[in-house]
């Protein structure tokens, strides 16, 4: 079996087929399930080990469908961003891609709200974000509202989907996982010049 990215662990890592033991309330008597039935397969993480399903989509090309693989934020990312972040990386792994557009604009307004900031402008001229990160964020803003207050003649594409929560994802670490990263370096490196002295 080829390599994938484990829907648990989320490590790239080389998968091996699992039999699976059914109990007894399951199955009239004990049973086990074969690891694979084309085109789906039980497969275990050599990672972690945990068990997931994954389908072959093309010859020895396999992606994980059960549970359903998503992103998560980082631990310095503050609730209610932090989960609505993870809201719209499910819609996008479940195909739902203008709930995805949604999902980024909801997450986006409680980043600047959570900021003390009325709006991604002013996250820009308090310098909390660049111009260049303004522009990304105010499409993620733009496709939110589009998203919610439109009728719109088809559905949010793949790609447009994937990336706003690329752009998200790029804008929680700048505000929040990067600003923490470097004053933990900041501190520790202070540490080592107060023991050398």
């Amino acid at each position: 079996m080829t390599a994938l990215v484990c829907p648990l662990c989320e490590a790239f890592t080389a998968f091996t087929g699992a039999e699976v033991y059914l109990p007894e309330h399951l199955s009239e008597e004990p049973a086990y399930i074969p690891a694979i039935v084309k085109p789906y397969a039980i497969v275990r993480c050599q990672g972690c080990r945990g068990l997931f399903v994954a389908r072959e989509e093309a010859r020895q090309r396999w992606v994980a469908v059960y549970p359903i693989p998503r992103k998560t934020a980082p631990n310095e990312v503050p609730e209610p961003v932090k989960s609505e972040f993870e809201e719209a990386s499910l819609c996008f792994a479940a195909g739902a891609y203008n709930a995805c557009a949604s999902m980024c604009g909801i997450a986006l307004e409680h980043l600047w709200n959570e900021q003390a900031v009325s709006d991604i402008a002013e996250l820009k001229d308090k310098g909390i974000i660049s111009s260049r990160l303004y522009k990304r964020a105010d499409e993620i803003r733009l496709w939110g509202n589009l998203v919610k207050h439109e009728l719109l003649p088809e559905s949010v594409t793949k790609a447009n989907a994937e990336q706003l929560l690329g752009y998200l994802e790029i804008l929680l670490n700048e505000v929040y996982v990067e600003p923490k990263r470097l004053d933990s370096l900041t501190k520790k490196r202070e540490e080592l010049k107060k023991k050398a002295q």
